[in-house]
């Protein structure tokens, strides 16, 4: 049971014309007689019914008042109330548990009140309570004691208090989880954190970071060596994401001279104002999305240096925090000093990583949707050759820093992609006084809901759009990047066309996937384009077919003997073990799909498919096919026999009255003209 902002004991000022709050935190050695006194009061209740807890003795044990109340509050971490098993109580008190009424306390209260309905006609007074009860439990088998005991086994007064752990909790215990839950209460209530960051607390070694796979590999890699201002940039992003924690990065003070790749000088500080957005900022309430803020606030502020040695100090990672925060409506600064980090309990391993797995890794279910849609075409080669990336590296602009949502990259071409919300007014307006820094940059693509298509008209002719409702469409993203990003041009002047019939001729057939790796074609419109470069000026030697690919006539004439041998042989086989078959010949069709292979034995005139039955499709030589004219003449000797069946149902209908119909007139459009 967490307390609330309000309940933490606090005092305000007001500083330089701010109001400022600083909350009450128990440094060591403070109040551990009392917290102990406080344990103890709650370690002799164990299994005593809440009725018997008493919370101004509680509160005497520590002597403030709102300190005592979140102490009591914070003890719900180690103690709880519960209630005892009905089945327990009742064999406990020699009752028969299988009767109706005592099968739960919901029928033993109705059975009593039935019971005052027939016999007291539903009021009992205060003299006929006694014998009415007594004589109701006797009916049970029970005492008018253990009816009472019943009757309110279930209420909050005889819920028994249980430890929920091994021991009791230290004093010391007890007052850090004071500590991070005071400090967790007023985050609840943030509008925003800021946080200025100096850069060069972000050297690597074994304790600096809890990475994992190929991201520590390589970060272990650099050793003591100072990270580029754009990896420790992407390193706070990806704190923040991954905790799901919306953020934006700026420039402290005059620091616009950057570059990604710009290592971390020890004698000039990098300095960034990194702001998290708080529950009031982005949705208004606490809950979920406050414990998330101030996970990633103690984890920032508890940032090891260098060698692991001891808590990081403000002066080396965090230069500075401050949070405003909002209670009692007023607007209040809530400082966070390195005094406080000493009184929060440590970061345990591998927080960063928790919700890995969660949504929590998407700003927004829109993201995680395209992103999954993408995937999902890039498997059947649907997003036309571009590869998409989550978390790009940030931009870094004259006075602040952009961290698109997206990259899609294809060759050395790379297009950022941000999704626009409709959230609050102040993120909206963050968002505009980015995108006009981002002015003349023709490689951001930007992805607009349609209620917010007003709000975003000042920079609607800067950048390509991509409006949507619910959902983003990845048809439409798709269509934009190839109206605006088309370079069919420069990529088919830069094919070298004889390396490429070179190829053709080596490996006699070249897949349609290989023909489009080898062109640069990412569409089979381009495809078909290109081919015919390729197909010159080879007098017909090289041809192509869609759905097969490059070839040879040289290839062509070989595969067909191959087969034609083989198909001498059996005379006639299913279509999947001709494809098989086919695929032992021509280790070039391995890795091709069945309909490709399809594609090849239609084309071959001495080869026939035949499709007799819906279920199995054979492959026979055309001289042993049924000829067409046979076919023919059995369909008509069918034909003649029908009409035995068909006369005695004509001279039926022939004894009904003719209907009579109304001339249709003779239609003015003939076939032709439809075409």
């Amino acid at each position: 049971m967490r307390f609330s902002l309000q309940d933490v004991r606090k005092s305000i000022q007001r500083r330089g014309g701010v109001l400022a709050v600083s909350l009450y935190f128990l440094r060591p050695g403070i109040l551990q007689v009392e917290i102990e006194r406080l344990i103890a009061y709650f370690e002799g209740l164990l299994g005593q019914p809440q009725s018997q807890f008493s919370v101004d003795e509680a509160r005497a044990y520590i002597g403030d008042y709102r300190l005592a109340h979140c102490l009591i509050a914070t003890l719900s971490a180690w103690y709880s109330w519960q209630t005892r098993d009905w089945v327990s109580v009742v064999k406990e008190l020699g009752a028969d548990a299988q009767q109706p009424a005592l099968s739960s306390p919901i029928q033993l209260r109705l059975a009593l009140y039935m019971y005052v309905n027939a016999h007291y006609n539903g009021f009992l007074s205060e003299q006929q309570r006694p014998q009415a009860l007594q004589t109701f439990a006797q009916e049970l088998g029970i005492s008018s004691a253990s009816l009472e005991v019943l009757l309110h086994n279930d209420s909050e007064e005889e819920a028994r208090l249980i430890r929920t752990g091994e021991r009791a909790p230290t004093a010391s215990e007890v007052a850090i989880l004071y500590n991070q839950w005071a400090f967790e209460a007023a985050l609840f209530t943030a509008s925003e954190v800021r946080l200025v960051i100096d850069c060069n607390a972000f050297v690597l070694s074994d304790a600096s970071v809890a990475t994992s796979g190929a991201e520590s590999s390589w970060l272990k890699g650099q050793g003591s060596v100072g990270l580029g201002a754009g990896a420790a940039i992407k390193r706070l992003c990806y704190l923040a994401r991954r905790m799901g924690v919306y953020y934006d990065l700026a420039y402290e003070g005059n620091e616009t001279d950057l570059a990604l790749d710009r290592p971390l000088q020890q004698n000039k500080p990098l300095l960034l104002n990194l702001t998290l957005y708080g529950p009031q900022e982005v949705t208004g309430l606490p809950q979920q999305y406050g414990l998330r803020l101030a996970r990633l606030c103690r984890f920032l502020l508890g940032y090891r240096t260098h060698g692991g040695q001891g808590r990081a100090s403000l002066g080396k990672a965090v230069v500075a925090a401050s949070a405003r925060v909002h209670f009692l409506q007023r607007t209040y600064m809530f400082a966070m000093d390195a005094n406080l980090l000493q009184l929060l309990p440590s970061v345990p391993p591998g927080t960063e990583r928790e919700g890995e797995e969660s949504n929590v890794l998407f700003d927004s279910s829109i993201e995680q949707a395209f992103a999954e849609a993408f995937l999902g075409a890039s498997a059947s080669q649907g997003v036309d050759g571009w590869h998409l990336e989550r978390e790009p590296e940030p931009l870094l602009l004259d006075r602040s820093i952009f961290i698109p949502d997206f990259a899609f990259s294809r060759g050395t071409r790379r297009i950022y992609g941000e999704i626009l919300g409709f959230w609050t007014p102040a993120y909206r307006e963050r968002k505009i006084q980015k995108l006009q820094q981002l002015r003349g940059r023709q490689d951001l693509l930007l992805a607009i809901p349609e209620e917010a298509k007003e709000v975003f008209t000042p920079i609607a002719n800067d950048f390509p759009i991509v409006y949507y409702t619910n959902q983003l469409s990845l048809a439409e993203v798709l269509q934009v990047l190839r109206s605006h990003y088309d370079d069919f041009a420069e990529r088919l002047a830069q094919v070298d066309l004889e390396a490429v019939q070179a190829q053709v001729w080596e490996m006699g057939l070249c897949s349609e996937r290989t023909s489009m790796e080898l062109l640069q074609c990412y569409r089979r419109s381009e495809l078909l384009k290109a081919v015919e470069r390729v197909c010159d000026n080879t007098g017909g030697e090289i041809l192509f077919v869609s759905g097969l690919g490059l070839f040879t006539q040289t290839w062509m004439h070989q595969a067909l003997q191959s087969f034609t041998d083989w198909m001498q042989q059996i005379q006639s086989c299913s279509l999947a073990d001709a494809i098989r078959e086919l695929q032992i010949q021509q280790p070039g069709l391995q890795s091709s799909e069945e309909t490709s292979i399809e594609t090849l034995i239609g084309l071959w005139s001495e080869i026939r498919i035949q499709r007799d039955s819906i279920f199995e499709a054979r492959v026979e030589l055309v001289h042993l096919a049924k000829p067409l004219q046979e076919t023919a003449e059995q369909d008509a000797l069918t034909t003649e026999e029908a009409p035995i069946a068909g006369d005695m149902k004509k001279s039926t209908r022939q004894k009904r009255a003719p209907s009579k119909k109304r001339p249709r007139a003779e239609p003015e459009t003939i076939q032709e003209n439809l075409w």
